[in-house]
């Protein structure tokens, strides 16, 4: 079975994907770097529309996990959706949070701005320990006529601290 894939001009791409974020020039440097293939006929280029949307959001997940390392990269996903209102949608923080912007009405520096913003705002959250830090359980005090059992290391710490104390006695007498 033969693929086939319908050919636009970069107006004609832009018209149809958003004038913002696919604009003509942008399509234009895709072509030139090698990105995605101009195709020309009678002396004017055609472009396709499946090319142009891939590399795209192959080059935003780029940037993403190069300006915002902190955005988990297995996690990341990114998608257009030209049925509701030419849209890229980037998925996949930490939190479940997802951004959206209309290609028609935003640029690419105003999405990554978004994401900025989404920074901003885990920064500023309050700390939330995963596991809280030990605290020790309050004992209560045993009753009046029950006696504690020593622990068993008590014996040696008292132990060491006589000595001690012994040692510290001879030297002041040796001193005078």
């Amino acid at each position: 079975m033969v693929k086939s894939t319908s050919l636009y001009s970069a107006q004609e791409l832009e018209e149809i994907l958003g004038k913002k974020y696919f604009y003509r020039q942008g399509t234009y440097r895709l072509a030139e770097a090698g990105k995605i293939k101009a195709f020309q006929i009678n002396n004017k280029s055609y472009f396709s529309k499946d090319d142009l949307v891939l590399v795209t959001l192959e080059r935003l997940a780029e940037r993403i996990e190069r300006r915002h390392p902190w955005v988990p990269p297995d996690t990341l996903g990114v998608k257009y959706n030209e049925d509701e209102g030419k849209k890229i949608t980037i998925y996949g923080f930490s939190r479940g949070e997802s951004i959206a912007a209309n290609t028609d009405k935003e640029t690419e520096a105003e999405l990554l701005g978004k994401i900025e913003t989404i920074r901003r705002e885990v920064k500023t959250m309050p700390d939330v320990p995963v596991k809280p830090h030990h605290r020790p359980h309050p004992v209560p005090p045993p009753p009046p006529h029950e006696a504690h059992p020593e622990p068993p290391h008590h014996r040696d710490v008292m132990e060491a601290l006589e000595r001690i104390e012994d040692r510290l006695r001879k030297m002041e007498e040796k001193l005078g």
